[in-house]
């Protein structure tokens, strides 16, 4: 390129000196510095275009990962923590209105214990729920007795249940008590309605004068109703006198007392609350309540006891055997105290020692069969079988109906070398009741194998 470059110049000099045209024509040099500057310029072009549109690709990528991956972010932020966390309202399950002559109950039948606050106003009497649901619609009722009556409803106000009595008297005597049943709530409320009239105090202070009584004014027979002895007409022997009625007694007007309001409140026993929390397998927390509750109330043996549960129950044993010694050493002769400590041990695998914990202090067995079948289990894990059919023995001849006890005896006596009565109890455990199917299975199996009078 370069010596066509120089030949096309020579050629234009030598024209431009004559006055001529170029024989070339339209043919002219081309500036290679320029020429060489567009190759660089396509040359760089070829390399920044990839570039460039891999850089694009990186951003798009960037901001539809930003757009896309903050979604889950808002789903997840604190604001929506609340909806997670909630704890569903308590149903107010039933409504049991009852009247027996002058007693009026409402018993309410919640799911679990509750808080409540009682309001007394004159003849009116208010119960608030909070965080209460009723399932259904108001319920109302009017009731009499004694010639008094009450009006009473129950109905939905946003987020707690109200309860409403309402009477026609000035003050209603009525009781209130919330106490746990079957892993639910009794609400009762009772209304004793017998028309006994309310004492006014004889020393009262009217608030205004009563007027003087003109004898001028009142008719002639108010006047003759106490005439003088001296001006009283004779009587004949054979008439007797009749008594002329007494005057009627003047009412004394009502007085309008300014009624007092009384606001109370009531909290669920920390025991009910522990109850329920069990009852939804929540042992952390009613373990908790109840530790807090036995702290409080160190003499309170049902807070020892349901604590003994929960420990069994959430399957803590190593607290359980560290603490509950000691409290049946304070209890020697609680014999469910120590059914809970021999559980205990025998689930931490100590069977001699769970047996020694049950036959220390052992009640009567007509006062607590369930104490010594336990005792007659255990004793048949540590091989004792000849104490086992002893203790199954007075079991089945105070419960003949028992199965399991039936069974027990059954196998206890196999043991020790007795199969036409271990056969005649398997059979009876096979017939009975409260096994499961795969245990009368097992007895009826057993009972064909050994044979044995019917």
């Amino acid at each position: 390129m370069s010596l066509v470059n120089d030949m096309l110049r020579d050629l234009e000099a030598r024209g431009a000196a004559s006055g001529g045209q170029s024989p070339f024509l339209d043919m002219q040099a081309v500036d290679e510095a320029a020429a060489t500057r567009r190759q660089r310029s396509a040359r760089l072009r070829r390399w920044l275009l990839p570039l460039a549109i891999g850089a694009l690709v990186v951003a798009v990528s960037v901001v539809l990962f930003e757009r896309f991956a903050q979604a889950p972010a808002v789903q997840e932020s604190p604001a929506a923590a609340p909806v997670v966390d909630a704890v569903p309202a308590t149903q107010l399950l039933e409504v049991l209105p009852q009247q027996d002559g002058g007693r009026f109950v409402l018993q309410l039948l919640l799911d679990r214990s509750i808080s409540y606050q009682r309001t007394d106003e004159g003849g009116a009497i208010s119960l608030r729920l909070p965080d209460v649901t009723l399932a259904g619609g108001p319920r109302n009722g009017r009731v009499e007795s004694n010639g008094l009556s009450l009006s009473w409803r129950v109905e939905q106000q946003g987020d707690q249940v109200q309860v409403l009595l309402l009477g026609m008297t000035d003050r209603l005597d009525v009781s209130d008590r919330l106490e746990p049943a079957a892993g639910h709530a009794q609400l009762w409320l009772e209304v004793h309605m017998d028309g006994a009239p309310v004492a006014v105090p004889e020393d009262l202070e009217l608030p205004f004068a009563e007027p003087a009584l003109d004898e001028a004014s009142l008719p002639e027979w108010v006047t003759r109703t106490a005439p003088d002895a001296q001006t009283a007409p004779p009587v004949a022997p054979d008439v007797q006198p009749v008594a002329e009625p007494a005057p009627a007694p003047v009412a004394r007007p009502q007085v309008a007392t300014k009624p007092t309001v009384q606001i109370g409140s009531h909290r669920p026993d920390p025991l009910a609350q522990a109850r329920d929390a069990l009852q939804q397998q929540n042992f952390p927390r009613a373990i908790e309540l109840l530790q807090a509750l036995h702290a409080a109330q160190p003499d309170n043996v049902e807070a020892a006891r349901w604590l003994a549960r929960a420990y069994l129950a959430a399957g803590r044993i190593e607290p359980l055997l560290e603490w509950l010694p000691a409290q049946l050493q304070r209890r020697p002769f609680d014999a469910e105290l120590r059914m809970l400590l021999a559980r205990g041990q025998l689930q931490s695998g100590d069977k001699q020692t769970a047996l020694a914990t049950l036959v220390q202090n052992a009640p009567s067995l007509a006062s607590d069969p369930g104490y010594h079948a336990l005792l007659a289990a255990l004793q048949q894990q540590v091989g004792d079988w000849a104490g086992s059919a002893a203790v199954y023995r007075q079991l089945v001849a105070l419960q003949p109906q028992q199965a399991a006890w039936q069974l027990g005896l059954a196998i206890a006596l196999e043991q020790i070398d007795q199969p036409a009565r271990a056969a005649r109890h398997y059979r009876l455990a096979a017939q009975g009741q409260g096994l499961d199917d795969n245990s009368r299975r097992f007895a009826a199996e057993r009972a064909g194998v050994l044979g044995g009078a019917r």
